[in-house]
């Protein structure tokens, strides 16, 4: 059987850990020419090395997605190496500083705005041309359930999510008469290295236990468990190949019930 996305090329950010480095080897496994890129270049290498030595075509890129020439070097590369880009998975992220809303500053919130609003609207503005030429492409970004529920101390972050969302459905409209689609994927908390960070710092701002952190982050939950890396993973490939083409402009909840709407 012929792999689902032969030969396609995709470009991945936040490509060091978790998700996006999951997201990497499961592209790759099915075919894809995959570049995948994050600030750390040493866990890039790593996955770089493991995944041509199987004989996968891939490009590690270090880039910092807050970075404007970085989004538009990223692209760059992927052109020149596969000629075109396909797919394209917003996956950056920070989760920006945790503080009451009265103490957070301009910087800080422009800080997070930089990697989570800037970051994709720069890779799509330098990788929409490609797939308008081909009138073909998906686009997905990475958004958050904080972006609809508040959280304590997520003034910073929620914001730059429900930008992220109407980013995405401008998009979506907007590159809807060249056949390129653009959805988003809210997701619960994650299980794994990412949420434990973003628990720590919680507990701190919070002055709670980790474990109280964790059991509040639950109590939301009416499924009671946090979604796993993997489960995003199937969405994206979802959204992204044929069976999700004529999905476009849509807001995923992947949360366990947290926000119904």
């Amino acid at each position: 059987m012929k792999p689902k996305f032969s030969e396609r090329v995709v470009v991945i950010t936040g490509a060091s850990r978790g998700i996006g480095m999951l997201l990497t080897r499961a592209f790759a496994q099915e075919g894809a020419h995959v570049v995948f890129a994050a600030r750390r270049l040493d866990p890039l290498r790593q996955l770089e090395t493991e995944l041509q030595a199987s004989g996968h075509q891939v490009l590690a890129v270090k880039a910092d997605v807050g970075v404007q020439e970085d989004c538009k070097r990223l692209i760059d590369a992927t052109v020149q190496r596969f000629g075109t880009v396909d797919i394209l998975v917003n996956n950056a992220g920070v989760s920006g500083a945790q503080k009451p809303c009265w103490e957070v500053d301009a910087a800080e919130l422009d800080e997070t705005m930089k990697v989570n609003v800037f970051g994709p609207l720069a890779c799509i503005r330098y990788a929409a041309p490609h797939m308008i030429k081909k009138q073909a492409g998906a686009i997905i970004d990475i958004g958050s359930f904080t972006g609809k529920r508040p959280a304590p101390n997520r003034t910073v972050y929620a914001t730059s999510k429900m930008a992220l969302l109407g980013l995405t459905r401008t998009a979506a409209l907007e590159l809807a008469a060249h056949k390129v689609r653009c959805n988003l994927i809210s997701p619960g908390p994650v299980a794994g290295e990412r949420v434990e960070e973003v628990v720590a710092n919680a507990a701190k701002a919070q002055n709670l236990s980790a474990d109280e952190v964790r059991k509040n982050f639950q109590s939301w939950m009416p499924l009671g468990e946090m979604v796993s890396e993997q489960e995003i993973c199937d969405m994206i490939f979802f959204l992204a190949s044929d069976s999700g083409k004529h999905m476009t402009g849509q807001d995923i909840n992947m949360d366990s019930g947290i926000v119904m709407f």
